[in-house]
């Protein structure tokens, strides 16, 4: 023992005085963790739910687009104008020209029937050229349709409309989006909150298993002061336990998520093939890291009051 490094020997000390007041307390100890981690886990539900939406919505973006139709007196250099000063939008996914001669093209691959009736008419080509604006979300469309109705612009412009080839399927992918955007701005407000219920809530909860821990060995505690402990050797029993009881809380969390997302499914897949696909890794180590943090510092305010008094006085 005594060729052990003194930071060693704390750390082995303290480990076994932690791992020694959750066993004692293993009702509240098996408590303060499950809550701790409902919350967590309830927290990654509504987390996941926000990533689908926010999926949803690029997948959205990316078949509605703003079609804009040129005036036949519209040339390729003005063309490239129009094109150049939209790449400026960084909510612009994609811009893509369409000359005549291409949009007959593919008229005649897609409806052939079309372009022979151009042919057996005389009509020529009657197609405009036309820009292809993708966004990266459906909120953006208005701001670009505006921004292209600068007279500026507007004098080599014919039209512009959403989702050309169905006004009424436009209708309805429309209103899925807003109907997406409301439930992204709505779980955007119910993390926030998590967060700030989780901070409180969970150091609360911490602090609380604590506190009883304490009460329990002040006379311990007492002696512990009376031979001339330091603080920190006093403080360590307890940083270790409130360390595990963040670590273990944050594996339940996930525990749960498995066993629960399994049977949650989204288009023939469940939910927990979804989430761990995005960032599962590093949004593990965020809220390990988080709880822990929380859990020291909880921990730490709760021994501080018992540090200033004198604990053998009763």
């Amino acid at each position: 023992m005594q060729n052990k490094p003194k930071v060693l020997y704390l750390l082995e000390k303290s480990l076994k005085l932690g791992l020694s007041n959750i066993w004692r307390n293993k009702i509240l100890s098996l408590a303060t963790i499950f809550v701790t981690g409902t919350i967590l886990f309830i927290f990654n539900i509504i987390l996941a739910i926000n990533f689908i939406s926010q999926d949803a919505l690029s997948d959205l973006s990316k078949k509605i687009d703003l079609t804009v139709y040129l005036k036949e007196t519209t040339t390729q250099e003005q063309a490239n104008t129009v094109i150049n000063d939209l790449k400026n939008f960084k909510e612009i996914e994609n811009v893509a020209y369409t000359s005549k001669e291409d949009a007959l093209n593919q008229l005649k691959s897609t409806h052939p029937e079309l372009s022979l009736s151009f042919e057996k008419y005389k009509l020529g080509n009657p197609l405009p050229a036309s820009i292809n604006i993708t966004t990266t979300n459906p909120k953006y469309h208005k701001p670009v349709a505006d921004f292209l109705n600068q007279d500026k612009y507007k004098i080599y412009l014919s039209n512009i409309i959403t989702d050309s080839n169905n006004s009424a399927n436009s209708a309805i992918i429309s209103s899925v989006s807003k109907n997406l955007l409301k439930l992204s701005d709505f779980t955007h407000q119910v993390i926030f909150w998590l967060i700030i219920i989780f901070i409180i809530g969970g150091a609360l909860i911490i602090l609380n298993a604590l506190q009883i821990t304490i009460f329990t060995r002040k006379h311990e505690i007492g002696v512990m002061k009376l031979v001339g402990a330091s603080h920190w050797f006093i403080r360590s029993p307890f940083i270790i336990e409130s360390i595990i009881y963040g670590t273990l809380a944050v594996i339940l969390s996930f525990i749960m998520l498995f066993a629960l997302t399994q049977k949650i499914e989204i288009q023939n897949t469940n939910l927990w093939n979804y989430y761990s696909g995005i960032n599962f890794l590093t949004i593990f180590i965020i809220e390990l890291a988080v709880t822990i943090s929380l859990s020291i510092f909880s921990s730490i305010i709760a021994i501080h009051e018992y540090l200033k008094i004198d604990l053998l006085e009763n």
